[in-house]
């Protein structure tokens, strides 16, 4: 097609930034978990988006931490694979809490890579004018910026300025994706992160990190025309599991009503989940346990 433009975009920055909650923003669909908690995102995962004249891949990256495990180093490996052959680097970073000495630092560090960097500040809608001024001041020494934008994901403002604007850092003409691909995820991918997703909102701080999810099998039913999906929760201590049990069983229950009704939406169709829950003692420093939850050191 005649003046078809493509491209890659890294969304990275610190964790709880809100590349998630942009990224879905971006592609008007849900292909990103969201919570509060740092480090919900694992896993690059793409958002694309078409439109008759471009095709944009989004690359949603982990937060960026030091890393204290396996995990974390798989983490780290994945924002550094990611941010190689991209058109752009969008760095995200947090108005309400303030654009920190270490988002400098970062920044310093990707602007190094001779990439285009834009810079979203999010969050603005819970951010003081006042306070965001003094905050944007902090980035007028950094030359290698080419463009900044002050946003609200959550309420999609100026998102979609933010899209027009990066289409010109488009260098390709191939059409990598079909038309409808919202993200190159499996469905069976997207499914263990929703069920992770609604671990981490309901627990909220009384579970750590160290939770993974596995299906055991998903399988759809011509009969009934319906998925029949069974899961494994993984927590690291046995101390986890009646957290994520709940007194007679009322957490684990609330975790599959949850997960039930948003991939229902996600699949289109009815499902029957079964949950169970598994202790893998320091699952996140072992390769084989990586591997079985989906963070394969081969795809890096």
């Amino acid at each position: 097609m005649e003046n078809f433009k493509s491209g890659f975009l890294a969304l990275v920055g610190k964790p709880n930034a809100g590349k998630s909650t942009l990224l879905n923003s971006l592609i008007q669909q849900k292909v990103s978990i969201v919570s509060p908690k740092p480090q919900t995102t694992r896993n690059k995962v793409l958002g694309i988006w078409t439109e008759e004249d471009c095709q944009m891949v989004f690359v949603d990256m982990p937060g960026i931490i030091k890393p204290k495990n396996t995990l974390g180093q798989y983490m780290e490996k994945s924002i550094d694979s990611g941010v190689r052959d991209v058109d752009a680097i969008v760095y995200v970073t947090d108005g309400h809490k303030g654009i920190s000495d270490e988002d400098i630092d970062l920044m310093q560090k990707y602007g190094a890579k001779g990439v285009p960097m834009v810079v979203v500040v999010s969050k603005t809608d819970i951010c003081q004018p006042e306070k965001l001024m003094l905050e944007l001041a902090k980035l007028n020494d950094l030359d290698f910026i080419k463009e900044i934008y002050c946003i609200s994901a959550k309420r999609n403002r100026n998102v979609n300025d933010l899209k027009q604007g990066l289409k010109k850092y488009l260098t390709d003409t191939i059409k990598y994706f079909a038309d409808d691909d919202v993200t190159d995820k499996s469905q069976r991918f997207l499914v263990t992160e929703i069920i992770r997703e609604k671990i981490l909102l309901l627990c909220d701080n009384e579970i750590p990190h160290g939770i993974g999810v596995t299906l055991n099998k998903m399988e759809y039913n011509k009969l009934k025309k319906m998925w029949d999906i069974d899961a494994n929760i993984i927590v690291e201590k046995a101390s986890h599991k009646p957290i994520i049990l709940g007194k007679q069983g009322r957490m684990i229950k609330q975790i599959g009503t949850y997960s039930r009704d948003s991939i229902e939406k996600m699949l289109e169709s009815k499902i029957y989940l079964s949950l169970w829950i598994k202790v893998k003692e320091d699952w996140r420093n072992s390769d084989y346990m990586l591997k079985e939850i989906g963070y394969d050191k081969k795809e890096l």
